[in-house]
């Protein structure tokens, strides 16, 4: 079986903090770091000429932070997915940022196992929710008032329902194809409908959806 090889880049403005990534992961075979960065703009520039599947990524930074470049990476290259790693681990900022497309939000003094797991679950299934993000998520919802009613003008088949059902409780595409018996493409289809009815652009999106207007009651 050929060994994968996750591509990195480390998006960080401390020299120190950059360097020990790059020191702890070049121990490992299947981590291949193109390059690091100061900022976001440094990430930009770099991104032009080099496409890393996942990019540690820092908030706070010269030039461009870590919001900015997140933004401006969902719109030019969607498909590649970002952890963000900071030393600002709230549960507002782990909601603003996993909603603006963060695959994953780990606090920098994690172990270097807590790191390899994220890096090696978002290259396999897109997104790594450890037990903080989870409970940040559950928070939210919470405090959203929900009126158990699904949205009068929105229209849902009954496979759409078990979609969204199995999105909310963190199931792959493939693994939702799998259950339901269907091709992965189906899958793909089925969610890019739900998007367009919901206006949900990310999985967190949805769940606030699902949650305000009943769908997981159904």
């Amino acid at each position: 079986m050929i060994k994968k090889t996750i591509n990195i880049a480390i998006v960080d403005d401390h020299v120190i903090m950059r360097q020990g990534l790059i020191s702890l992961l070049a121990e490992y075979e299947e981590i291949n770091i193109l390059f690091d960065a100061n900022n976001g703009k440094e990430l930009m520039d770099n991104l032009k000429s080099s496409k890393p599947d996942i990019v540690l990524l820092d908030i706070a930074m010269p030039v461009m932070n870590g919001k900015e470049a997140l933004e401006k990476m969902q719109l030019k290259y969607p498909n590649i997915k970002v952890i963000i790693m900071t030393n600002y681990f709230h549960d507002e900022h782990i909601i603003e940022f996993i909603k603006a497309g963060a695959c994953s939000f780990l606090p920098k003094n994690c172990n270097i196992d807590k790191l390899l797991d994220a890096l090696n679950y978002v290259y396999e299934h897109g997104y790594f929710y450890e037990n903080r993000i989870s409970a940040a998520m559950a928070s939210l919802l919470k405090k959203t008032p929900t009126n158990n009613k699904v949205v009068a003008d929105t229209a849902f088949t009954k496979q759409e329902i078990k979609i969204v059902k199995l999105v909310c409780i963190k199931k792959t595409n493939a693994e939702i194809a799998d259950e339901l018996c269907v091709s992965v493409r189906t899958i793909e289809s089925h969610r890019y409908n739900i998007s367009k009815k919901t206006n949900t652009n990310t999985p967190i999106d949805l769940i606030e959806y699902a949650e305000k207007n009943g769908i997981l009651n159904l």
